[in-house]
């Protein structure tokens, strides 16, 4: 894979007359590693599938007895890998872990070097109290993510982010670390935290995100602050709107014209 991005990649960069790029930040990534002028990359964001939405409460009601989920609890959904930062979540939720009476449940495929994460989960004694559930099939995925108390996402490199959209989308709040993407996809930081949809916190910080989680679990206001905030952060992005913008770059290239 590095081979692979080092040579081809760069070729292909080169040779290309725009590229296509899912968040500010990869479009900054790709002109400081790449050498490609600004004006050649072109952000077209994704956005939650119409899957993602709040599900009737009987549905949900449902699924929860299904899969055997408590009433409340912290969820992680990723592939369980470096970059995911899991065991600052579980250092961080360890902080926490008897205030809350809540168990944190980790869903997704275990990816490269995920050993460390297991041990660490270990090392701290948590027990029952984090469950690693595996794999969440994706008809799945909108009624874990509604029937969380709060979705977590302290990942340290994202070209977008996928799960804090789609978790905003099913109206669960949401706290991603500062890194990478993730601040663009729930708002504007620099504008204040009036501007986020979800609560962001230094991605090293473990007592921070003890903190902005049991926050969140305390304060029932705070909660629904960020379901209303995180629902209409999800509607501003449309794959309708990403679409045309990536139809208008097609036709620029096909056409040899500027955008």
């Amino acid at each position: 894979n590095r081979l692979y991005t080092q040579w081809a990649i760069r070729v292909a960069a080169r040779r290309a007359r725009y590229i296509l790029a899912v968040s500010e930040f990869t479009k900054s990534e790709i002109v400081r590693w790449l050498g490609v002028a600004p004006e050649r990359v072109v952000v077209t964001p994704n956005a939650a599938d119409a899957r993602f939405t709040p599900p009737d409460p009987d549905a949900l009601a449902a699924f929860r007895r299904r899969a055997g989920l408590p009433d409340r609890f912290a969820l992680f959904l990723g592939t369980l890998e470096p970059r995911k930062n899991l065991p600052l979540l579980l250092e961080a939720y360890a902080r926490i872990a008897r205030q809350i009476d809540a168990p944190l449940l980790v869903g997704g495929a275990k990816g490269w070097l995920y050993e460390p994460i297991l041990a660490r989960a270990e090392q701290l004694g948590l027990g029952d109290r984090v469950r690693f559930v595996g794999y969440i099939d994706q008809e799945d995925q909108a009624l874990w993510y509604a029937a969380a108390t709060v979705f977590v996402f302290p990942s340290l490199y994202e070209g977008f982010g996928m799960p804090p959209l789609e978790a905003m989308a099913c109206g669960t709040p949401v706290i991603v670390s500062n890194s990478s993407s993730l601040p663009e996809v729930v708002g504007d930081p620099a504008a204040g935290p009036e501007q986020t949809a979800a609560l962001i916190v230094p991605a090293t910080d473990a007592d921070a995100l003890a903190d902005a989680m049991l926050r969140v679990f305390v304060n029932a206001d705070l909660r629904a602050e960020l379901r209303t905030r995180g629902l209409a952060r999800a509607r501003e992005f449309s794959w309708r709107a990403t679409a045309e913008r990536t139809l208008a770059v097609y036709r620029a290239a096909a056409t040899n014209t500027r955008l």
